[in-house]
């Protein structure tokens, strides 16, 4: 947490609680753009299709290959994000996803494109995932409520997206020119980051003589136990296997479901797009619902009655033939997904207080085993069709109504017979 103390005697209190909310607001809008960036490649993702023929397989390779490629690369980035180098790695990741958009503008052919996509998500990885580490930071004890504000920022950048997307449709301008937006957004916002004072020990280890590791044989020693500790924590580990598993109904559910509107019920790219926004508006309902509801109820409980009810919802959604009925029932899901991310995230980092960016590295080491589901999900719409595909990501709200631990239960103070004792 960030440390109000400062060696000026003269210590502006007011004027540093204005840089903690600046630097806190920079960090959601990066969570903005980066949910914008998603969702606009998801949109566009049918003519994307068409314009460099991929199939099914080359699908499901751009959503699986960069993730596990990225994995272990994105575990180093975060285990060093808990070291002195944080704001150099945010830097460094913001200029890559940068070079990454220019990419994905330009790419005239599936390898193009698989290239700027493997070098995209580690440098998300840094840019994105280590601004919501500090965030953390920036709020012990309240990390299910701040993951809520950043869910909600990401909520407006998906419904930003294909709305961009449709209008740029309409005016006949094509698939390419919101990636070079974007690659400007991207170079602003890490200017602001670098022009931005970031806190040099609120997420630093500490040696044991009190000093902040400054060698590299510190660093890594430092970096070692903290990865030994996290891998043992099981409380950790449930919540890490959980979120993979809740990923199955939100962005595996979202970057498929342009293809199945397209291919499966029949409607146009453009009008995908337009039906995006409005599922993304139900999303967008969700994240602003949850933020009151969470002061209210426990969040464990709430993702395990949103995860019931999902599951329940989901195979009509499958089975329904009705085009009405079938959009309905999409905008439905988006809204009874309730704080799947921000409460399993946000007790992800709970349950190792101050060690936000290990948290995150084992995180991108369990993504080894989650790339391998877009993948999956991709060949078995190849060999079976995508209607028969969409069937397995069932499998995730099942697994949270099953495995998330009931709210922990406060037992009532028993009032001592006692009388107190006179000092």
């Amino acid at each position: 947490m960030l440390n109000p103390i400062s060696n000026n005697k003269r210590f502006d209190l007011p004027k540093y609680w204005r840089r903690v909310a600046s630097l806190a607001f920079l960090f959601l809008l990066i969570e903005f753009f980066d949910e914008l960036n998603y969702t606009l490649f998801g949109a566009a993702l049918p003519v994307i299709r068409t314009d460099l023929t991929l199939t099914y397989a080359q699908v499901g390779l751009l959503f699986g290959l960069p993730h596990i490629t990225s994995s272990l690369v994105e575990m180093i980035i975060m285990l060093l994000g808990d070291t002195r180098l944080r704001k150099a790695l945010v830097v460094g990741g913001g200029i890559v996803v940068m070079i990454s958009l220019i990419l994905i503008a330009t790419a005239s052919s599936f390898p193009f494109l698989m290239v700027a996509m493997i070098l995209g998500f580690p440098a998300s990885g840094a840019f994105v995932t280590l601004s919501q580490a500090t965030l953390m930071d920036l709020n012990p004890g309240r990390e299910p409520h701040m993951m809520a504000r950043w869910t909600l920022f990401g909520s407006l950048g998906n419904l930003v997206g294909p709305l961009i997307l449709a209008g740029g449709f309409a005016l006949a301008w094509g698939w390419r020119w919101p990636f070079f937006l974007l690659a400007g957004l991207a170079l602003a916002l890490t200017w602001w980051v670098w022009r931005s004072p970031f806190p040099a020990r609120h997420f630093a280890s500490e040696t044991p003589s009190g000093q902040l590791p400054t060698g590299v044989r510190e660093i890594i020693r430092e970096i070692l136990r903290n990865l030994g500790a996290a891998l043992v924590n099981l409380h950790l580990l449930r919540w890490i296997v959980l979120l993979m598993l809740s990923d199955l109904l939100m962005d595996v559910f979202t970057s498929y479901l342009p293809l199945y509107l397209t291919d499966v019920v029949g409607i146009s790219p453009a009008q995908t797009s337009l039906f995006l926004s409005l599922a993304i508006l139900a999303s967008l309902a969700s994240d602003i619902v949850l933020i009151p509801l969470l002061e209210r109820f426990p969040g464990r409980k709430v993702v395990r009655l949103s995860a019931a009810a999902v599951a329940l919802v989901y195979p009509v959604w499958l089975l329904v033939p009705w085009l009405p009925v079938k959009l309905l029932l999409v905008l439905v899901i988006k809204f009874i997904t309730l704080g799947w991310y921000s409460v399993l995230q946000g007790e992800a980092y709970a349950s190792v207080p101050g060690r936000s960016g290990t948290v995150m590295a084992v995180n991108s080491l369990a993504g080894l085993l989650g790339g391998v589901i877009p993948f999956l999900i991709g060949w078995t719409a190849q060999q079976a069709g995508l209607p028969a595909a969409m069937w397995l990501l069932l499998l995730g709200p099942l697994s949270l109504a099953i495995f998330v631990p009931r709210p922990r239960k406060i037992p009532n103070p028993v009032p001592s017979t006692e009388k107190p004792q006179t000092p």
